[in-house]
């Protein structure tokens, strides 16, 4: 594998992991393997757009009644390295049950500021 700019290897590429997780259970599973394999991230309340539709737009309300009851969602983000996610995304595809798998995605990551 070539060698990433900066001389690092293409498993330390900094990525932004984006999980988006809807069943309880799976928030459960993913955050122990997040742990196990060290990596942080911050876990955000999210609501669908049927969901706030209902909510907010009552002249939709028939609309989105038609399209499912989903209340909620978890989002999981974490800046990460491409060698960790794949350590994660292995996990996700050997140990979860299909129907209860996030929906994962990673985008690069160029530069990093943080406060001090």
């Amino acid at each position: 594998m070539p060698d990433e700019p900066g001389g690092g290897d293409a498993g330390d590429r900094r990525v932004l992991l984006i999980m988006i997780i809807s069943s309880p259970n799976a928030l459960d599973d993913v955050l122990t393997a997040m742990l196990d394999y060290g990596v942080a991230g911050t876990v955000v309340e999210a609501k669908g757009l049927m969901a706030l539709m209902r909510e907010e737009m009552p002249v939709f309300g028939g609309l989105a009644s038609m399209l499912g009851s989903t209340t909620g969602s978890k989002v999981i983000l974490s800046l990460t390295t491409a060698k960790l996610v794949e350590q994660i995304f292995g996990f996700i595809d050997s140990e979860m049950k299909a129907k209860e798998r996030p929906l994962a995605f990673t985008v690069p990551v160029d530069s990093v500021r943080a406060a001090s």
